[in-house]
């Protein structure tokens, strides 16, 4: 597929624009739609009841500037320690005049019923903002934030218990560039937890460019800026430091959307991979506090045709139960969500038409993307935040929409089947959707989704469909890495493995309930339940009943509680 753009500089002497070649937007029509499929799965709606009443703006101007349509995030943390799950939403503004987006903070009384407490708990609007990364970075039990900015303004904003305070400057953060989603995660072992942070193109409004397709007045494409490297700060107790140079992150300049987490080759560290918009993607592996980039020798830079795509959002699980973890990659409209699925070697193939996600995936453009167990049967099922970039491509692409259908993939014993259309209002609504998180809000054992949309309304879709058992975790951790980021769970059923890592990011520019959620079937009892703390340290439980939220403290016993009831 060839991509020309007319810059604006170009069309300076000409009257009109003159007519290219297909543009970066000329993507083929889309596909017939989905037919319904009764896979007994169910999202409803829920948005107006729950009081969860936010809407991103974006500022969309008429010069079309980048930014504008890449926003917002979502995470689903929770702040206050209560045990239920609270939603903090990330607006973006306005780029010109520049208008400050402000956070917004919505407090759960664990059924899944929202109050605002954006101002109660200090959040205020500053720069223009794009997403989250959520962790507790300074040990002391409560979830901290990090706000991802276009124009330098990133911030970290510590928990105190009842408010957020900004410590950006005081931990010696110096946020530069644009930067996107960020990742909390423990870099050499250590016990406490760094951060990195993802970063897109050197663009600004000052030199920014005009593209066009035929006479239309597109908004232009980032191959025609420099890729940034991304950003890695070691956590040294009471400060953070620039290792971004000698753990080799620098060397990897690329235009970065999403990260994901997770011990891809199980040698017990954390490794990252890096979704790259019209770059190769990066699989940054480990190796004792310094990063290898293994994506070109484990298949996993490229698509099935070794060429670069635009990814956006990126999520780590085992799509075929066999212990591996698997990669899941959307990308844009006419590419697929790609499936990277690792082989017995410990490289990858790519397998999203094979699986049954190719095909209906190059009908949408996605952002957001994770996998969960939409109907606890202890399989990963799959879910994508869909909606174009060009808000005008109805104009020039019969069948192209600007605000499309999200996607879910009920996952049949490791083949997908594509469940988008019949699976209630939540999955009916069209957007322009962005960040994507996953979580259990009202607390019946079902994985609900939240989803951000650009320039519009939140989207809580409530999972009301025919499930299976369950056990919901709240690991907590020791020392400096209280949320378990790099923990491993396994639940033996019956003799079937079940496996789940807490991650430290995924999906696109948001962060999903962190606590471990165990679909398990008709099964009522965990025969075994095994956790693998960050440290190596290792728990066992025999005959654990289910569908009961236990926390579950580094070397103490589970305990059952009640969301929105807990002690912190």
């Amino acid at each position: 597929m060839k991509r020309w753009l007319i810059a604006a500089g170009l069309l300076a002497a000409c009257s009109s624009p003159p007519e290219p070649a297909p543009s970066l937007f000329a993507e083929p029509a889309a596909t017939p739609a989905v037919a319904a499929v009764d896979t007994g799965l169910r999202f409803d709606d829920v948005t107006p009841a729950s009081g969860l009443a936010w809407t991103h703006r974006a500022g969309r101007a008429p010069d079309k500037w980048i930014p504008e349509v890449l926003g917002g995030g979502v995470a689903l943390i929770d702040v206050n320690r209560d045990g239920a799950v609270d939603v903090l939403l990330v607006g973006s503004g306005t780029l010109q005049p520049a208008v400050a987006g402000a956070p917004a903070l919505f407090l759960n009384d664990g059924s899944g019923s929202f109050t605002d407490a954006t101002q109660a708990w200090g959040l205020s609007a500053a720069g223009y903002a794009m997403g989250v990364a959520a962790a507790d970075y300074d040990g002391d039990g409560w979830t901290d934030v990090y706000l991802t900015s276009f124009d330098g303004t990133d911030r970290l904003l510590r928990n105190t218990g009842t408010r957020f305070d900004d410590a950006t400057a005081a931990v010696g953060l110096e946020p530069a560039g644009w930067s996107t989603s960020a990742a909390w995660f423990d870099l050499e072992g250590d016990g406490d937890l760094d951060l990195y942070v993802v970063r897109y193109i050197d663009y600004s409004l000052d030199s920014a460019l005009k593209c066009w397709f035929r006479t239309i007045h597109l908004y232009c494409t980032p191959a025609l800026y420099e890729a940034q490297s991304d950003r890695l700060f070691r956590n040294d107790g009471d400060r953070f430091v620039d290792v971004s140079v000698e753990a080799g992150v620098a060397a990897h300049a690329a235009k970065g959307l999403a990260v994901a987490t997770g011990d891809l080759d199980r040698d017990g560290d954390v490794d990252l991979y890096v979704a790259d918009d019209i770059s190769r993607n990066l699989l940054l592996r480990n190796a004792g506090g310094r990063f290898e980039d293994a994506a070109l020798p484990a298949g996993v830079a490229y698509s099935e045709f070794g060429r670069e795509e635009a990814s956006m959002g990126a999520s780590v699980g085992d799509v075929d139960g066999d212990g591996g973890w698997d990669l899941a990659v959307t990308n844009f409209q006419a590419e697929p969500t790609s499936l990277y699925v690792r082989q017995g070697h410990g490289g990858y193939r790519e397998q999203a038409d094979k699986l049954g996600v190719g095909a209906s995936s190059r009908s949408r453009l996605s952002f957001g993307i994770e996998f969960f167990d939409a109907d606890n049967d202890g399989d990963e099922d799959l879910v994508t935040a869909n909606g174009h970039i060009a808000d005008n491509v109805a104009e020039y692409r019969e069948g192209v929409a600007f605000a499309q259908r999200n996607s879910l993939y009920r996952n049949d014993g490791g083949r997908f089947v594509d469940a988008s259309v019949g699976s209630g209002s939540g999955l009916d609504h069209r957007g322009v959707s962005r960040g994507l998180a996953v979580g259990d809000l009202d607390g019946d054992g079902g994985l609900d989704l939240v989803v951000v949309n650009n320039d519009g309304p939140v989207l809580l879709a409530a999972n009301r469909g025919e499930r299976g058992h369950w056990i919901s975790l709240w690991l907590d951790g020791d020392g400096g890495n209280r949320d378990a980021i790099g923990a491993v769970v396994t639940a033996t059923v019956g003799g079937r493995r079940i496996e789940r890592e807490v991650r430290g990011a995924s999906s696109y520019l948001s962060v999903s309930d962190r606590r471990v959620h165990l679909g398990i079937g008709a099964a009522e009892v965990v025969d075994e339940l095994r956790i693998r703390w960050p440290s190596g340290v290792e728990q066992v439980w025999t005959s654990v009943g289910a569908d009961r939220h236990l926390r579950v403290k580094q070397g103490g016993e589970p305990t059952e509680y009640t969301p929105g009831s807990a002690s912190p």
